[in-house]
């Protein structure tokens, strides 16, 4: 995360949303949640439910023209080898590790069933942790209450994104660690867009995976829609989202 122009990107947030100056992180503020838009395969699959006919070559050209425009804004590289993902590796296993034991401050850990993050740097909350839910309620912790990036971070990824020119030197003040056990995931969101400079970076480690967009869930049980663009995630590769 980045705040471009500012130092403390919580200076940002304050110039931007001056009415919320004083609600702690979490405490949201003024604006109704909107509803995520529906996915243009939900739109697709309810048209044919409704009409029993196979869907418009109308509808199938904007579905690959959104589909174009997504993939219009990522940009994939593969940076780590073997050898470097299995160092790597080692030092994630250490900090899951480090949170078992409990020896990381309170919002540095976040636990969900299959899935664990670990804030490092910047944290923020999300989510079930909103009192107040929708696009836009995203909040920063107050600074130093989450852990520092720590050193290996900086020296064995961050360095090698700079040195690739993937991003310049000091954007990096956020590093969240996503560890998923076998059939974990994350639902359909956009990171915020008040709190995040772009480009998003993602490296992916211990084994390959996917990103999937334009995905709309439905939970007990759950559900999820064919997405607008299946993108592959190779073990060392690098993700760089605009």
């Amino acid at each position: 995360m980045a705040g471009s122009g500012y130092t403390d990107l919580r200076e940002k947030l304050k110039s931007m949303m001056p009415y919320r100056d004083g609600h702690k992180s979490g405490g949201g503020g003024g604006g109704l949640p909107r509803e995520p838009p529906e996915a243009p395969y939900d739109r697709k699959r309810r048209h044919q439910e409704d009409s029993g006919s196979e869907p418009s070559d109308y509808e199938e050209q904007k579905e690959e023209e959104e589909a174009r425009k997504v993939k219009s804004g990522i940009r994939q590289l593969r940076l780590f080898s073997a050898e470097e993902c299995a160092k790597i590796e080692a030092r994630i296993e250490d900090v899951v590790s480090r949170a078992e034991k409990g020896l990381y401050k309170e919002h540095t850990v976040d636990r969900a069933p299959l899935r664990n993050k670990y804030f490092f740097g910047e944290g923020y909350t999300y989510g079930s942790q909103l009192q107040r839910r929708g696009p836009g309620q995203e909040r920063l912790y107050p600074r130093g209450e989450g852990d520092a990036i720590p050193e290996w971070v900086h020296d064995l990824v961050i360095r090698k994104l700079v040195e690739h020119r993937v991003i310049p030197e000091g954007f990096v003040n956020s590093a969240v660690i996503n560890d998923y056990q076998p059939g974990g995931c994350i639902v359909s969101h956009v990171d915020p867009i008040h709190i995040f400079e772009r480009p998003i970076v993602s490296v992916s480690f211990f084994s390959d995976s996917a990103l999937c967009f334009g995905c709309k869930f439905q939970f007990k049980p759950i559900r999820v829609s064919e997405p607008v663009l299946f993108l592959p995630v190779k073990r060392g590769s690098v993700t760089v989202l605009r």
